[in-house]
């Protein structure tokens, strides 16, 4: 079975951090009124939710949603590109299911910035540029926030908040970015804004099911046994709250119960309240039935498992669709590492054969099954999604074993749909390499203003407080797409 994330994220939810976390945040809401009492806000929100699928390592853009057919073929690979849904555009061979429903979909082709050192923290956060030592510190004064904690924050001055519902608001899956490879990257932490507001990342319970895998990083060896998740998984394979087991006596009227024992608690602004109490109401506001059987994805017919794929980024991916339906208004779900062997979208080595025979394939399949659940189900008249990754990948191929691209921040792509989002266009383009946007350049932070602004969210007026109670910006610069707008 696979050693849970928690054993190596110490930030990740198992019961005493969760806890604590919780206990803080019930004393935060009982402490009387904040000079933040609410986000600027600039209209009605035209997103209530949002969902985050982010491709760790970087695709290719040339390889993927931006293919360059007549460019040299150190420039434009191995692969042909083929004609999608939407006139004159087209996407690589191996990805025939996304280019079928182009039309469904916003792309960003020009997507640029300056950082290609993997920095999660540039593409989901206020920071513009990172450095290894700030990505080795989570609670570093220097590191912003990410976007779901900011926006927790927010809401939880709108009166919407997991002790108040008993819904967490802030979610990562499968585990936190880069855990399973080393001492991981603090890219998704609430950094100055405190780790209670850290998000809340359930145990992926399962295992690998694929003896022989994917193509490895290893060029010199491109197969190998090895049992990796993001190749598949077993039937039974699940998520759930570490030490956090929901019982069945835990009714719906059971837990309003306990609810109205929070907001009596909290009218009363909890002056007397002991933290032990404050411990076991933070336990009674999680153990809310329809969180725990949103996780369990075991619930959900074969059928759709299936269409999803039974991978670990498929799977992933249903789980964030049964989120939304509870009540989780903030949702990332990351293609993540595994092992020395899987670098996700790191193809550094063996570019071709591992796009080719992997990651292309699963994303073809996983993408347009979500799409369909979603719409199908009426999730994205509110639900904003963003498929998006950190950088590119070098316009040129490497001599290194099998082939590889390096790290490119100079243009790559971002796909969005769901509420707000005007589907069936391209925006931007790439020169005739894939290196550099020939029209409309988007940074990142550009994004980022798009997604608070559809939230009803002011990018630019809109200020929270760090530990110390010093106002911050939630988003230092970047402007609204509004091309990208309905």
């Amino acid at each position: 079975m696979l050693k849970d994330s928690s054993q190596i994220f110490n930030h990740s939810l198992n019961r005493r951090r969760f806890l604590q976390a919780g206990g803080a945040g019930v004393a935060a809401l009982g402490a009387g009124p904040s000079l933040f009492a609410a986000p600027k806000t600039i209209t009605a929100p035209r997103a209530k939710s949002v969902v985050i699928l982010y491709l760790y390592g970087a695709p290719s853009q040339m390889d993927t949603l931006d293919p360059k057919p007549e460019a040299p073929v150190e420039v434009r690979g191995e692969f042909k590109a083929i004609a999608s849904s939407l006139p004159g555009v087209h996407v690589c061979e191996h990805l025939p299911n996304i280019g079928r429903n182009l039309h469904r979909v916003a792309l960003i082709r020009s997507m640029t910035h300056t950082s290609d050192n993997h920095a999660v923290s540039v593409a989901l956060s206020g920071l513009s540029k990172s450095t290894p030592a700030l990505e080795g510190d989570g609670s570093s004064d220097l590191h912003q926030p990410y976007i779901g904690s900011v926006l927790e924050y927010l809401w939880k001055q709108q009166g919407i908040s997991m002790l108040s519902t008993g819904i967490p608001i802030n979610m990562v899956l499968p585990w936190a970015v880069n855990q399973k490879t080393g001492p991981g990257r603090w890219q998704h932490t609430a950094g100055w804004l405190g780790r209670s507001y850290n998000p809340i990342m359930p145990i992926f319970r399962g295992e690998g099911s694929r003896e022989v895998g994917c193509p490895s990083i290893q060029g010199s060896t491109p197969i190998l046994t090895r049992f990796d998740p993001w190749d598949g998984v077993t039937p039974e394979s699940t998520f759930e709250f570490e030490g956090i087991h929901l019982r069945e006596e835990i009714t719906e009227a059971r837990f309003e119960k306990r609810k109205a024992l929070f907001n009596k608690l909290q009218r009363q602004q909890v002056e007397t309240t002991t933290f032990d109490e404050y411990q076991d109401l933070a336990m009674a506001m999680i153990a809310h039935p329809r969180i725990g059987e949103a996780l369990d994805i075991t619930r959900e017919p074969e059928r759709v498992r299936q269409k999803y794929g039974m991978t670990l980024f498929g799977q992933s991916a249903l789980a964030a669709r049964r989120l939304v339906e509870a009540g989780v208004k903030m949702t990332t779900v990351f293609w993540d590492t595994w092992t020395d062997n899987n670098a996700a979208w790191d193809t550094h080595h063996n570019h071709h054969p591992r796009l080719k025979d992997g990651l292309c394939p699963k994303f073809d399949q996983i993408l347009p099954a979500f799409l369909d659940d979603m719409e199908e189900r009426g999730l994205l008249e509110d639900t904003l999604v963003m498929v998006i990754s950190e950088h590119g990948r070098t316009p040129t191929l490497s001599n290194g074993p099998g082939g590889g691209r390096e790290h490119w921040a100079g243009a790559y792509w971002g796909m969005f749909f769901g509420a707000g989002i005007q589907t069936g266009q391209v925006i931007g383009s790439t020169d005739n390499q894939g290196a550099y946007p020939s029209s409309r350049p988007t940074d990142p932070k550009d994004v980022l203003a798009t997604m608070y602004h559809l939230l009803g969210i002011d990018p630019h007026e809109t200020m929270i407080p760090d530990q110390l109670g010093r106002p911050r910006h939630i988003l230092p610069h970047g402007d609204v797409i509004h091309e990208l707008l309905s």
